[in-house]
């Protein structure tokens, strides 16, 4: 069976075809990685997990704001930067899972359609709401 460009987050490796991950998988460097990821397996994962996090809300809240956006489209955005984590490297096994997860965690609105499933960031810095209120009351005074 072929392998189809298979990425090693903590490598920081792409295979491009099957004779390619078998050498990878007996060179040096890749048996001292693994050493050092099955002596901290769960606080990698859990890193690997945070920083994929903080990517995807960041391309979300920068990028699209409170606006209603198809999750994979998001994805995309983030899989754009040559620096991403790779959704393999995290504790989520899909990106259904990971949206679930933020839906469970409350940082962001989550809706499963026909299309895919949907996020819409929630909003929390206090300074931008204050802004967003003072704003408001601003225009309905001048409407008055």
């Amino acid at each position: 069976m072929p392998v189809s460009r298979i990425f090693f987050q903590m490598c920081q490796k792409q295979c491009r075809d099957e004779n390619g991950f078998k050498c990878h998988l007996t060179s040096d460097s890749h048996l001292r990685n693994m050493r050092v990821f099955r002596d901290n397996a769960g606080g990698m994962m859990d890193s690997f997990s945070r920083e994929f996090e903080t990517a995807y809300l960041e391309t979300l809240r920068r990028r699209h704001g409170t606006q209603r956006m198809n999750a994979n489209n998001v994805y995309q955005e983030v899989i754009q930067d040559k620096g991403h984590i790779h959704m393999n490297a995290t504790k989520w096994a899909t990106l259904t899972h990971f949206v679930q997860y933020l839906g469970k965690k409350g940082v962001c609105v989550v809706e499963e359609t026909e299309r895919g499933w949907y996020v819409t960031y929630i909003e929390r810095d206090p300074a931008l709401l204050e802004r967003k209120e003072k704003l408001k009351l601003k225009l309905e005074a001048d409407a008055r």
